[in-house]
């Protein structure tokens, strides 16, 4: 049995022997269109005697390669049938064989079916490339006879056979309609022509390696062609950096026989085949045959086309177009690639001297052949696909030059944002100038706001350490509190001084005392709960004007529910009231009216009314929805009228908060007292106890006793109750936000952050005001730097003045003393400039430099030459002898004082108001405005100044031109009587305007 199976095995697979020795051939042949099946069987198979004659040779479908082998007679003839075997298992060998027969026809029919299909798609393929030739203009056939000349052996040239009329048959074409016989049959001799890289490449190619641009296989420089695919290398005709000038690129349009491109184009392999090949290889899918061409062939006609090319015609010359009768003969039946024409085209055009079709660098207009097989539907795919490719690139290069985030602290100064951001500080300033800043300096300090708006100019997204997590914040407002408990409405009352207020309050206090089982109030803490014969509990604030509530307002909270505003029926509406409606109306808090002192005769309440409405407050009377109730806090008279309403707007208003969760509340007033700092606060939501850590503006608190409106120490404190809280570390400040903190470091933390915050703010406006400072200084430097020209040469210089000294003494010792003392002297005005000091007697060189200078001479305790004192009188200098160090000093302060402006004041002596404005005529027939006067007081001198003063406006400072009485000139004019006064230089004056004269008291200054 074994040795029947290695027999069945030998005969069932047909070795073919001669595959070792053609490897280097089959290496590269194409792949057969079906490859036989080898893998092993059944013995139930292999022993069916069925199968015995078509397993030696060709049988089957043509799938063996010959006889097998002859080995040896001892391997014995084939048994029919196995010996030994019972008729159930006969049976069942018998079924096993018959199954396998119909699979394998099964398969056979499979593999025909697909070999028709791909038979008829070549058919269709070549069809369709003879369609698109018809429309084709192609060149005589003199092609072929260049091609005779070049080969004279024609067809014999390749091995494996070429038709006989010269036309190209590639290679797989040929191995293709081959049968397996004939591998067989040949030698076992390599075929030399299918030798991969049998040449070499060019010396300047030799060492650059390249990629295969169809598989994408890498290949070493010395490789002529690819060793997976052979692919021909692209870059071989490319000339090296040399004498020849580059020949100019080739481009092919497709459906057109002229070429465009790289060499890869004209071999057949456009890169819409390139593109489809590559796709389709990374699929694992078979990309199909593919043509190989003889580098040596292609060299030649590059040879012969580079030298056509030289004698190449005019481009300007006619074309003629080919008669129909010669399209056929081009026609290259066995091609099915657009681009494969290129091949036989392109270097028999530059043999023939052919002109190209693009004339002027624009292409011919396209044949009407052409525009019939123009397809609408690949060119819109192609667009889209460039489109794609654009939005896609776009998109790549947002990602690319996106904002970089840079984080800024509070305050930076210019130069140090520009060392941060990477650019340099003229050009930094140059770019903040652009826009929009003005005079800035290196040294100009940025808040966070703005170097963010600057960092962006600079494609850097701004990132603020704001350290908001770290402070404290409410909790927000539920959004349903229908499931919340009640809260005691906080009533307000506002209204003017002396209106019943105070009385009102007193009465309610005496209610809330009556109610409770304490005596009498024993302290004040702002704020009370008012105890309703109905069970319903009132909080009261006694201070409507407090400084505590304008906060509260300003920072938009609601504290007060119900405003009771109070105007005395006697005085009507104040303006403290107006005030007070205005705080109501601006906090959006409903309004009851209490019209006070109603117990007084002779009242008239609709005046009242009528007012109220005048400043948007309208009464039911009036058709508002405002209540106003007529009350007196001395008979009682309407107090509780005042308590119903205020219980029914508030149930219609409804008040609820919720009471678990952490306490927050408002500081209503904090006073110290004899057991510690003490704050009155109003819970809004949640619970306050004993123990509690709350934090209060920058000041923070452990709750160490609460304590009601009597006195009372009470153990929590709920919404809308006012408490007595102790147990501050510092004073807490009046409408500061009370919030309950985890813990205590929290707490700290949190006072921690916001007094850091509140530094920072002062720092902030620190850094606006030095910034003033400094442009300030720019625009005086910028002043002065304009008034150094010839026309502010004699101005005097801002800044304090110098006055120059040289210093003689003795000793060194006394030289470095009156310096000291001498440079201690002056003011923001004038000071004591020391140009040189020495020990020596006073010479030449001193005076002659002192006069340079403008300066002085001090010799302390030594002797001068008489010579020397009249050359210093010749050149206007004095010289200050002195012995006591004393007296030097006052001198010097003598000297440094008659340096000081003198201190003016000024008397005003006369008054009076322009009247009336007229106009005369002086000289040369011009006319002059003058303004006619009353004096009002004093007298008005013409030799003195006078300001003409509207409203609070100096609008003229000078003198006075002319000064008459009727057309008398005259030299002062006193009170109560009229005149007329021309300014210098100046008719801007008005009718109303007042005039004063003054005149100017000097007065000398001293250090």
């Amino acid at each position: 049995m074994q040795r029947r199976a290695v027999l069945e095995l030998s005969r069932r697979h047909g070795v073919d022997w001669s595959c070792a020795t053609r490897r280097r051939e089959t290496a590269f042949a194409p792949a057969l269109t079906y490859v036989p099946r080898r893998g092993f069987r059944s013995s139930l198979v292999a022993l069916d005697s069925s199968d015995s004659s078509s397993s030696a040779g060709t049988g089957g479908n043509g799938t063996g390669f010959g006889s097998t082998p002859k080995f040896a007679s001892r391997w014995g003839s084939k048994s029919q049938r196995p010996a030994g075997l019972s008729p159930a298992e006969q049976a069942m060998r018998d079924a096993l064989v018959e199954k396998g027969k119909i699979e394998s026809q099964q398969r056979d029919l499979v593999l025909q079916r697909k070999e028709q299909e791909k038979q008829q798609q070549q058919q269709q393929q070549q069809q369709r490339f003879q369609q698109l030739q018809r429309g084709l203009a192609h060149r005589p056939n003199s092609s072929h006879h260049q091609h005779h000349q070049r080969h004279p052996e024609g067809h014999h040239r390749h091995r494996s056979g070429s038709p006989a009329d010269g036309t190209r048959v590639s290679r797989w074409q040929n191995d293709r309609r081959s049968s397996p016989n004939q591998h067989r049959t040949e030698g076992l001799e390599p075929d030399r022509s299918l030798e991969i890289n049998a040449g070499s490449p060019p010396e300047h190619l030799r060492t650059v390696d390249w990629r295969c641009p169809d598989c994408q296989f890498f290949c070493y420089g010395r490789h002529l062609l690819c060793p997976r695919c052979r692919f021909i290398r692209p870059d071989l005709n490319t000339p090296p950096p040399r004498q020849e000038p580059q020949l100019n690129s080739k481009i092919r349009k497709i459906e057109s026989e002229e070429t465009y491109g790289s060499e890869e184009s004209r071999f057949g392999l456009s890169e819409r085949n390139n593109a489809f090949r590559k796709a389709t290889a990374n699929r694992g899918q078979f990309t199909g045959p593919r043509f190989v061409y003889d580098y040596n062939i292609e060299a030649a006609e590059q040879e012969s086309q580079r030298a056509s090319e030289m004698n190449e015609k005019p481009r300007r010359q006619k074309h003629q177009p080919k008669p129909e009768s010669q399209i056929g003969e081009k026609e290259d039946p066995w091609s099915w690639s657009f681009s494969s024409r290129s091949f036989d085209t392109s270097a028999d055009n530059a043999e023939q001297g052919k002109t190209s079709r693009i004339r002027d660098g624009r292409r011919q207009r396209q044949s009407y052949a052409e525009e019939e097989e123009y397809d609408e539907d690949e060119q819109t795919r192609r667009r889209e696909e460039r489109k794609q490719k654009k939005r896609q690139k776009a998109k790549h290069k947002e990602v690319e030059t996106a904002p970089v985030p840079l984080y800024l602290p509070e305050f930076i100064s210019v130069s140090n944002l520009a060392d941060v951001i990477g650019v340099r500080p003229t050009q930094f300033v140059q770019r903040m100038e652009e826009m929009g800043f003005e005079d800035v300096s290196y040294s100009h300090v940025l808040d966070a706001e703005t170097a963010g708006l600057v960092a962006t100019e600079f494609n850097f997204e701004p990132v603020f350490d704001t350290g908001a997590e770290d402070d404290l914040t409410s909790a927000p407002e539920p959004e349903d509190k229908t499931l919340l408990p009640p809260r005691p409405p906080v009533v307000t009352i506002m209204g003017h001084v002396d209106h019943g207020k105070t009385t009102i309050l007193d009465w309610l206090r005496k209610s809330s005392v009556a109610a409770s089982e304490h005596g009498g109030i024993t302290q004040h803490i702002g704020a009370f709960s008012v105890a309703m014969p109905s069970g319903k509990a009132i909080t009261f604030l006694d201070t409507p004007g407090h400084a505590a509530f304008l906060e509260m307002r300003r920072r938009g909270a609601d504290v007060t529910d119900i405003v009771v505003l109070v105007v005395a029926a006697d005085d009507s509406v104040k303006p403290q009231t107006i005030e007070a409606i205005k705080h109501a109306t601006g906090s959006n808090v409903p309004v009851i009216v209490a019209i006070s002192k109603i117990d007084k005769p002779n009242l008239d309440l609709e005046k009242v009314k009528q007012d109220l409405s005048n400043h948007g407050i309208y009464v039911e009377d009036y058709g508002g929805d405002v209540q106003a109730i007529g009350v007196s806090g001395k008979t009682g008279q309407g107090m509780l009228e005042l308590e119903e309403a205020i219980v029914t707007l508030s149930e219609v208003l409804d008040h609820r908060a919720d009471v678990q969760g952490n306490a927050e509340g408002w500081v209503i007033e904090a006073t110290t007292k004899s057991y510690g700092r003490v704050a009155t606060a109003l819970i809004r939501r949640g619970t306050l106890r004993t123990g509690d850590i709350i934090v209060a503006g920058d000041t923070w608190a452990r709750v160490r006793t609460l304590r009601n409106e009597a006195g009372v120490t009470i153990p929590e404190a709920t919404p809308g109750m006012p408490v007595e809280i102790d147990g501050w570390r510092e004073q807490p400040s009046a409408g500061s936000e009370i919030l309950q903190a985890s813990d205590e470091q929290h707490a700290k933390d949190v006072v921690e952050y916001r007094l850091e915050r509140a530094e920072t703010a002062k720092l902030g406006e620190d850094t606006a005001a030095i910034n003033e400072a400094r442009r300030e200084t720019m625009q005086k430097r910028r002043w002065e730097a304009s008034q150094d020209g010839p026309t502010g040469a004699d101005q005097d210089k801002s800044g304090p003045q110098a006055v120059n000294f040289i210093i003689k003494a003795d000793v060194g010792g006394s030289a470095e003393a009156v310096m000291n003392s001498v440079t201690a002297i002056g003011n923001n005005e004038v000071y004591a400039n020391v140009l040189r000091s020495g020990v020596g007697p006073v010479g030449e060189f001193d005076i002659e430099h002192a006069a340079a200078a403008n300066g002085h001479l001090i010799s302390f305790n030594m002797p001068i030459d008489p010579a020397m004192i009249r050359m210093a009188e010749m050149r206007g200098l004095r010289i200050m002898d002195s012995n006591i160090i004393y007296k030097l000093i006052d001198d010097v302060k003598a000297i440094l004082s008659e340096k000081l402006p003198p201190s003016v004041t000024t008397r005003v002596t006369g008054e009076a108001e322009i009247g009336q404005i007229f106009e005369i005529t002086v000289k040369s027939k011009v006319k002059m405005s003058i303004a006619g006067c009353k004096v009002r007081n004093g007298v008005i001198n013409r030799a003195r100044k006078v300001r003409v003063m509207r409203g609070q406006e100096v609008i003229y400072d000078g003198m006075i031109n002319s000064l008459k009485n009727v057309k008398k000139d005259v030299t002062e004019m006193r009170k109560d009587t009229e005149c007329g006064i021309g300014f210098e230089n100046w008719t801007d004056f008005a009718v109303g305007d007042h005039i004063q004269c003054y005149e100017e008291i000097f007065e000398k200054r001293y250090l």
